[in-house]
């Protein structure tokens, strides 16, 4: 009972870590820890202990996150860990820095290092050692609802900063002509060694790994099929989906089938289990052949592990495996409860940032809901019982997925019960066996295995198409995001289905998911988004399922801010119509991939002046009203109104319930008196500052003049031109006029009533209040700007 009591309480103090709004100092929990240990609350004890392991850990990763940030621009030498990511000009991969770098002693020694490389001279590739001239930056992301949280993954995976190469580097790279150098081995795509010059940049040697090989030879063999993307990721972790099929997926929920996690380690340990007999002639005891089937299935699902490049969920399932393994080879019996508790326990004393890991908790609610299930009903004897067993716990865990789906992807796929139906068995009895089968035999064949590969192909095709359907028959229902509150409610009204009394159930199941279905009304209000899309612009005009979107966010190279941030804000937002989309002026972080907004709303209507891009209307011809907003065009006054490119974005000035707001552009502080001077009684109850707020904009008199209630601001985290200027913010502080940036706050919803405006912001909304302050990265913040 003690050690049940203890793992309750790291479970719990794991739990509650996530509504602090802070961590405290290690040696307060640890001082709680041991005065628990005395008074024999082990329960306390437990919930001491994890937040002791939770504060040691932040406080290093803290550490040598300073340490590395400090540098800002430096040298790192280390060895990329991770498959490359390649796109148009550039490679993106993790890096795990060496003892040394030059001969001296390297900060962050071990660390991982996201790194960007524009412009890449040679073919990266895993197990390559390089050192490297770079940029280090705090890690943050975008923060749009509906969106992942980069801040979260970083700390699960133990990366400390983000990294770009220098780009001049590259270029004195590839006039050294290193490029053409003798490459030592035929597979390899690099040089074995680069020219002394330039110093700063240098292939330090290291062997490609032996699962970059397999890819690269996988990626030949399987290019023909159409099911290639499946394969790979079922057989080396590497996802490399199209839109449609990412789509298909979260429509359908059948992510955690195609993503290498514990369900397919637990798979391969248990299928080489059952395949004791085999080891009959090599150890005639019984116990021996057990053993070694034991052991055996352990190395099987230790090697898929490796394929899988030991992604996390991995980790976690072939952990478990050790200590069961370990337990059964000592012959100390435990119960599957007890025993999961303890794996969970020792799991987040370990890597106490798992808890911002959604796969751990959702594999101890499945594990959880099994041993459940077989307390609650008796055990399925016959094809028929299992059939119903399985069919019963299906639909529990898509009930229970709800909410958290809700919370965490703010959507629900209606099309998840189904789906978990037809192909879990499908895939787990006989797709993903027959396709590691062929994977092994592949890898020691010396010749491709066409007809083997092209089977695995036929059979992955229902899967494949069944993605594809649910993706363009738009199965996945984007909804509002509700409170943590309603989800917790929600929850614990679809748990009461899980109570043996069943008395009463239906009323109080009513009454827990009253707030969620209130909370789902279709609602009318006028709202205008700010995306976040970094160093960018893209504002959406919201009236119920209509839509006006005013820019698209940045386009550099082949990363898109309207594939990437905007097009899954207008579905998460539920846009059905988009009405007109407005583009200020031809600038690559404003004119973002039109192609793509055409593709997903082909009745949208352009209006701009770019006649680039062929608008079926200029600026002056935007209609006067639309829904309840009334639109003014207030500069260019015509077709050709100032000579420099910024100083030609459509300002447009907006109406509704009184309310008057200000979207500007990129303009200067020449056309800014310009519009004063046609404009003498101009207000704005809102303001988007001009050029992102820019010192040669955003003057004193014009913000004087406009006397808004607040302004709002869309710029990259630290970026390199350091908007909004420190200027212009004293300016607004003069003024005492609030400023909102998407670089502080993430996405902006501003919702305009008749009775006042309501602003909300993405990153104070979130539930894990303590990674959105840590002090280290506001220090980062003021120290980059």
């Amino acid at each position: 009972m003690n050690m049940e009591s203890w793992c309750l309480g790291i479970l719990a103090g794991s739990l509650g870590a996530l509504l602090l709004p802070s961590i405290p100092d290690w040696y307060w929990p640890l001082a709680l820890f041991m005065l628990c240990v005395a008074l024999r609350g082990w329960f306390g004890a437990g919930v001491c202990l994890y937040l002791t392991s939770l504060s040691l850990q932040l406080h290093c990763y803290s550490t040598t996150s300073q340490q590395m940030l400090a540098q800002h621009s430096t040298i790192v030498a280390g060895t990329v860990v991770s498959i490359p990511q390649h796109y148009d000009g550039g490679s993106r991969f993790i890096l795990q820095l060496d003892e040394t770098v030059k001969d001296k002693a390297q900060q962050g020694a071990g660390s991982l290092l996201l790194v960007r490389w524009y412009q890449v001279p040679v073919q990266l590739q895993q197990g390559q050692r390089w050192q490297l001239p770079v940029k280090l930056k705090l890690i943050r992301g975008l923060a749009n609802p509906g969106g992942g949280w980069t801040e979260a993954s970083a700390l699960v995976a133990g990366v400390v900063a983000q990294a770009t190469v220098l780009p001049e580097s590259a270029a004195e790279v590839l006039s050294s002509g290193v490029a053409t150098q003798q490459q030592s081995r035929p597979d390899a795509t690099f040089p074995r060694h680069l020219a002394a010059n330039p110093p700063s940049l240098q292939y330090l040697g290291g062997d490609i790994s032996i699962r970059q090989q397999l890819l690269n030879q996988l990626d030949f063999q399987l290019a023909a099929l159409p099911t290639k993307p499946l394969m790979l990721a079922l057989t080396l972790g590497e996802r490399p989906f199209s839109d449609s099929l990412w789509l298909g997926l979260q429509a359908t929920g059948l992510g955690h089938l195609i993503s290498i996690s514990g369900m397919h380690i637990a798979l391969v340990f248990g299928w080489v289990l059952l395949s004791q007999r085999l080891f009959a002639t090599v150890a005639t005891p019984w116990i021996w052949r057990f053993s070694l089937a034991l052991c055996t299935a352990l190395l099987a699902a230790w090697l898929y592990s490796a394929m899988a490049g030991y992604a996390v969920p991995t980790v976690r399932a072939l952990l478990a495996l050790v200590l069961l393994v370990i337990l059964r080879l000592l012959w100390r019996r435990a119960g599957g409860r007890q025993f999961s508790l303890l794996v969970a326990a020792l799991l987040l004393l370990w890597q106490p940032f798992w808890l911002l890991s959604l796969s751990f908790w959702l594999s101890l609610l499945a594990v959880a809901l099994v041993f459940y299930l077989s307390w609650r009903y008796p055990k399925p004897e016959g094809g028929k019982a299992l059939f119903w067993a399985f069919l019963r716990y299906q639909l529990i865990f898509s009930l229970l997925m709800l909410p958290l789906g809700l919370l965490f992807f703010q959507g629900m796929a209606p099309l998840s019960l189904l789906s978990n139906l037809l192909f879990v068995p499908w895939c787990s009895l006989l797709v993903i066996p027959l396709l590691l089968l062929v994977f092994l035999l592949q890898i020691f064949c010396p010749w491709p295995l066409t007809l083997a590969w092209q089977g695995v192909d036929l059979l992955l095709q229902p899967l494949f198409w069944w993605l594809h359907y649910s993706a363009q028959a738009n199965w996945w229902w984007s909804l509002p995001q509700p409170s943590v509150w309603v989800s917790l409610l929600l929850m614990a009204g679809l748990m009461l289905l899980l109570l043996p009394c069943r008395r009463r159930q239906l009323p109080l199941l009513c009454l827990f998911c009253l707030p969620f279905l209130l909370a789902l009304r279709p609602k009318e209000a006028a709202v205008l988004h700010l995306i976040d899309v970094g160093q960018g612009t893209a504002i959406l005009l919201q009236q119920g399922k209509h839509g006006l979107l005013y820019d698209f966010g940045p386009r550099y190279g082949a990363y898109s801010a309207t594939e990437a941030q905007v097009l899954p804000y207008l579905r998460y937002q539920g846009i059905q119509k988009l009405d007109y989309l407005l583009l200020s002026h031809d600038d690559s972080d404003h004119s973002g991939h039109l192609a793509l907004l055409r593709q997903a709303y082909p009745d949208a209507q352009l209006v701009s002046d770019v006649k680039r891009f062929s608008p079926e209307l200029n600026c002056r011809q935007l209609p006067l009203q639309w829904q309840h907003f009334s639109l003014q065009v207030l500069w260019p006054p015509g077709p050709v109104a100032a000579p420099v490119k910024n100083d030609q974005s459509c300002v447009v000035w907006l109406q509704i319930y009184g309310w008057k707001v200000l979207l500007s552009g990129d303009i200067g502080s020449n056309t800014e008196t310009g519009l004063l001077d046609l404009y003498p009684q101009l207000k704005a109850d809102v303001l988007l500052l001009s050029h992102h707020g820019s010192h040669g904009s955003n003057k004193l008199i014009y913000l004087q003049n406009l006397a808004p209630k607040f302004a709002l601001n869309s710029a990259g985290f630290a970026n390199s031109y350091q908007h909004p200027s420190a200027q212009v913010r004293a300016r607004l502080s003069l003024l005492q006029i609030p400023l909102y940036n998407t670089a502080d706050t993430g996405a902006l919803q501003l919702t305009l009533s008749t009775q006042e405006l309501q602003l909300e912001a993405v990153r104070p909304g979130r539930l894990v209040k303590w990674l959105e302050n840590l002090p280290f990265a506001a220090e980062t913040a003021a120290t980059t700007r």
